[in-house]
């Protein structure tokens, strides 16, 4: 019988243990509130996000690649 409350002890603080790790993933506050995503649309503006200089440079990227396909099997016969 000792041997059965012995992992009955195990069980029980092995669960604890996944349940303290899956709370420190969660990214809890201290106070237990939770604090919004984007704090942009949590202000309740309703100004349209600008394109920054990253989508501009990833765009003109996008422009300058050539329309044919590439062939992995080109220098291949």
């Amino acid at each position: 019988m000792r041997i059965g409350a012995i992992k009955v002890l195990v069980a029980a603080v092995a669960l604890a243990l996944m349940a303290a790790s899956a709370q420190a993933q969660m990214g809890g506050s201290p106070g237990g509130a939770r604090q919004p995503f984007n704090k942009r649309s949590a202000s309740g503006s309703k100004d349209p996000p600008r394109p920054k200089a990253d989508d501009k440079a990833y765009n003109s990227a996008l422009k300058s690649l050539p329309d044919k396909q590439y062939d992995p099997w080109h220098g291949i016969h």
